[in-house]
């Protein structure tokens, strides 16, 4: 070795070491936010699912259109955003609604939004969080 150049492989180590954590830190982060996304996004699609459920019996057996029953499609999908979630999360604008253009409600809707903070990247950035939505919409379907 050179004179001078001692203590140059601990430092280029030492760096090598602090850029693997930083990488590290910030991939559990956006893993986060991912892992955060399909919770939700499995909550919104069961509530959907639940909702879309819940047809009007009296208007299929007279019209033979499947039609949502507004207030047993939103309890259902409500009764489903009621149960336990491993993380919190917040219905945007009411986050169950039946919805379509025609007049009748043939879409089951829900929304919903979280906030996950980050850890490492809310230290290096200015950004401190982001919000994540998501919507889901289920239809009633004949099965024949």
């Amino acid at each position: 070795m050179h004179r001078g150049q001692e203590g140059s492989a601990t430092i280029f180590g030492l760096g090598l070491v602090i850029m693997i954590f930083l990488v590290g830190g910030m991939s559990i982060d956006l893993w986060r936010v991912i892992a955060e996304r399909q919770d939700l996004v499995q909550k919104a699609d069961a509530a959907a699912a639940a909702g879309a459920n819940q047809i009007d019996i009296a208007e299929y057996r007279l019209n033979g259109i499947l039609v949502l029953d507004n207030a047993a499609a939103t309890q259902a999908a409500q009764e489903i955003l009621g149960q336990p979630s491993t993380w919190d999360f917040t219905a945007v604008n009411g986050g169950v609604e039946t919805r379509d253009g025609d007049g009748l409600a043939d879409d089951m809707v829900v929304e919903l939004s979280r906030e996950v903070e980050f850890a490492l990247l809310g230290i290096l950035s200015q950004t401190k969080s982001v919000t994540i939505t998501v919507e889901s919409v289920a239809s009633p379907q004949s099965t024949g």
